[in-house]
């Protein structure tokens, strides 16, 4: 692959282009659906029960909104089949169509771990300057992942580049030292603690559950169920 190069490029496995940008638009939708679901879900249904259309147990769904939201922000993301092309662009399917993104023009590399009971789901968070965001592991047809890419790709930026890399997403990739270098090419993003990982469906019902009852209560008030 080439830093240089731009524009569209057939892709390999099958007959659709791929190119820079590509996803922005499925990008924005997953963002308005992740913001718009909890708002809707109580506005909604307390509107409906008003107008008795529907029965006050609708007013649950206020419970679930959050999580909702949480998944659409994850999953709309996560890119599966992920393929480089020429002019480093590294294109993926999600469940909002082909996304790209440009590794040359990477803005935010992340990391994203979610425990389960067999192993950690362990993903790298790609945002690119088109705002294009992927959510990726493996590339297609095999075990490699994209951490190679990733790598060469950061390291090839110049220097005041200001990539801004998080802590796990650094150690994932091996580049904890580049990035503390003075050069600016990469910028300390986020730190979370290792030990804290392990602890995160805990910290998200502790966090979820007073917000999600605190929604539930204004369902109850706004559709003025006795």
């Amino acid at each position: 692959m080439t830093i240089n190069a731009r524009g569209a490029t057939p892709d390999s496995a099958g007959h659709s282009e791929v190119f820079g940008g590509q996803g922005r638009t499925g990008r924005r939708v997953a963002d308005l659906v992740v913001l718009l679901t909890p708002p809707l879900l109580l506005v909604v249904p307390a509107l409906l029960i008003r107008a008795r259309s529907i029965d006050d147990g609708y007013l649950f769904l206020n419970l679930a909104s959050l999580g909702i939201s949480a998944l659409v922000a994850a999953y709309a993301q996560m890119g599966w089949h992920a393929r480089p092309h020429d002019g480093d662009l590294l294109s993926a399917r999600t469940l909002s169509g082909r996304r790209t993104v440009d590794l040359a023009r990477l803005t935010k590399v992340g990391r994203l771990e979610v425990p389960g009971q067999a192993r950690t789901d362990d993903r790298l968070i790609l945002t690119d300057a088109h705002g294009v965001r992927l959510i990726l592991d493996k590339l297609a047809g095999g075990d490699e992942t994209v951490d190679a890419l990733v790598r060469r790709a950061l390291l090839s930026r110049p220097p005041g580049a200001g990539v801004v890399v998080s802590d796990r997403a650094a150690e994932r990739l091996d580049l904890s030292t580049e990035v503390r270098r003075p050069h600016g090419r990469l910028k300390a993003g986020r730190t979370v603690r290792e030990g804290v990982i392990g602890w995160i469906p805990i910290l998200s019902v502790v966090v979820f559950a007073p917000v999600s009852f605190g929604l539930l209560v204004a369902g109850f008030l706004l559709s003025g169920v006795d």
